[in-house]
């Protein structure tokens, strides 16, 4: 059980892998776009297949965000993953009501945790194998997700 508060965007760059990599059955992630994650590096893309392919019974991975247009345009191997692992991914686009939060959430498996405390700013939190320390902000994520908001498809309609 450890708690670490990290203040450089290198810091937190690792911690983001450590988390991807300690997930073993479920992941959630709040965040304005994702873009600050690098979810679309190699090793990142390779540690949320393994987690969605993961034979584990009840495997999820559960992404919210505010602002889809990166998701949309510069995440073509999630997008990749949402269309083969559907419904075990789920990508939320947020409702307006959740601008006003700046903060910045990855859970894993409800014992592990990243959290960036605003947007903009490296600084946050690792908290690597203690549920209790994890408990409040997994009530975050669920009263986030109470919110509503609209699922991403990973086809695009139209003509």
């Amino acid at each position: 059980m450890t708690s670490r508060l990290l203040t450089t965007w290198t810091e937190h760059d690792s911690a983001v892998q450590e988390i991807l990599d300690l997930s073993a059955k479920s992941l959630l992630i709040f965040d304005e776009d994702l873009s600050p994650l690098k979810l679309e590096n190699p090793a990142r893309i390779a540690a949320l297949n393994r987690l969605l392919s993961s034979r584990q019974q009840g495997s999820q991975l559960t992404i919210v965000v505010q602002k889809t247009e990166f998701v949309r345009q510069y995440s073509p191997q999630l997008m990749k993953l949402l269309r083969v692992y559907s419904p075990t991914l789920q990508i939320i686009d947020a409702p307006p009501q959740l601008e006003a939060r700046n903060d910045s959430l990855l859970i894993a498996d409800d014992k592990h945790a990243l959290l960036r405390f605003h947007r903009d700013h490296a600084r946050s939190r690792l908290i690597t194998d203690d549920v209790h320390e994890c408990k409040p902000y997994r009530k975050r994520f669920d009263e986030i997700l109470g919110e509503g908001g609209d699922p991403i498809s990973a086809t695009t309609l139209g003509l």
